[in-house]
């Protein structure tokens, strides 16, 4: 394994010798995003829980190849995904409790990034080609602000409402990640099917709003955040 690492190390510093220079790349993207760990867990008794619905992606990317086979780049994405009203009424479901709830978000989460990559890149013919490209940079997330009201059905009535209430908070986070694609390329122009996968472990220290008990409340929550891209893509060639 050893051995592995050092040859690909080796291959990654001097791929630069071999092949055409100063190629320049322009991508736009975009697809799907598919919550994973805390930001799709949907158990509302752990306050880290996303409860995160299946969302949107778009990506615009620049990149400069050194040779045929060895790049730079920078990503800049953004991500939007509503909060689970499902995920959330499956939660309450499971409870043997005595309410029905009613659940509202006018705003789900949001999700930025700007990251920079190298990327090794493998010719299959003379106009396909497959890309792998480890990614680092900063994320910029906005958590849900969402309403829950739980009212009693035992009769007789009429029963109280308590609402529950979130603020939307925002945090700021190192990020880590790949990307794989798969590239046809003709003279200038390209069309390319890539799949990522980020991770970040960003801390909300100001999350605020309002309890079952009607007060207010404050919370510092850390949460473990990754999902998954899987985009369409165009590319220009300068």
């Amino acid at each position: 394994m050893k051995k592995l690492a050092i040859i690909f190390l080796l291959f990654t510093l001097l791929s630069p010798a071999f092949g055409q220079t100063g190629e320049q790349t322009f991508d736009l993207s975009a697809g799907a995003m598919f919550p994973l760990k805390d930001l799709s867990d949907s158990n509302l008794a752990d306050s880290s829980s996303g409860a995160s619905a299946v969302g949107y992606h778009i990506q615009v990317s620049y990149s400069y190849q050194f040779s045929d086979f060895f790049g730079v780049g920078v990503d800049v994405e953004f991500n939007d995904a509503k909060y689970s009203m499902s995920k959330v009424a499956d939660y309450y479901r499971q409870l043997l409790d005595d309410a029905q709830h009613e659940i509202s978000s006018p705003l789900g989460w949001s999700i930025g990034g700007i990251y920079f990559r190298y990327y090794i890149q493998i010719p299959l013919s003379s106009s396909i080609f497959t890309e792998v490209s480890p990614l680092i940079g900063g994320m910029g997330t906005y958590s849900p602000e969402y309403t829950i009201n739980s009212t009693s059905f035992i009769p007789p009535g009429p029963n109280p409402t308590y609402t529950y209430y979130r603020q939307r908070g925002k945090a700021f986070s190192f990020a880590y990640g790949l990307e794989a694609k798969f590239i046809l390329k003709t003279n200038h122009h390209g069309v390319f099917l890539s799949v990522r996968a980020l991770r970040s472990k960003p801390t909300f220290d100001n999350i605020s709003g309002v309890g079952y008990d009607g007060k207010p409340y404050l919370q510092k929550i850390t949460m473990d955040i990754m999902y998954l891209t899987a985009s369409a893509g165009y590319s220009y060639y300068f």
